[in-house]
């Protein structure tokens, strides 16, 4: 929310890069606006799981935890809690399949290899435990290029 309360205000944003964007332009009703043109989805610690931007999102190898998508549930209680894995990059429509079953990565290659290297990207910047990959831009929290804020 800090850019777009920067915006409204109309003061610049810091010189160390922020994750965020300003979403005024939707808060002021813009029907066509498009703050991010993607957005990664990582959990765990440091574990990049998927990307989307269009229409489409990939998702990447990693095992996960979900409730019986298969079994409804009963008089109000949830299914039972199912292990899975996903073994390879899967690519999904979002427009067409919400529900994410159906993966068009073969037929949608030119989406897929985009959405890898922003995946890609965000890895080198960001790291990501599932690749191995360390990050050049982490930093532990509250620490400015190894000073804490208060000393700032």
């Amino acid at each position: 929310m800090f850019p777009t309360f920067a915006e409204i205000a109309q003061a610049p944003l810091p010189q160390q890069k922020i994750d965020g964007v300003s979403i005024l332009s939707l808060i002021e009703g813009n029907a066509n606006a498009c703050p991010r043109q993607s957005f990664v989805y990582y959990y765990g610690k440091n574990n990049l799981e998927a990307v989307t931007g269009g229409r489409y999102k990939l998702v990447f190898p990693h095992k996960y935890v979900t409730y019986g998508a298969y079994e409804p549930s009963k008089d109000g209680q949830l299914g039972q809690l199912t292990n899975l894995e996903i073994v390879k990059p899967e690519l999904y429509d979002l427009r067409r399949d919400p529900g994410e079953r159906y993966n068009v990565f073969t037929q949608q290659p030119e989406a897929a290899k985009w959405l890898m290297k922003i995946a890609d990207d965000m890895r080198k910047e960001l790291g990501d435990d599932l690749t191995r990959v360390k990050g050049t831009s982490r930093r532990k929290p509250g620490l400015v290029e190894g000073k804490k804020r208060h000393d700032l």
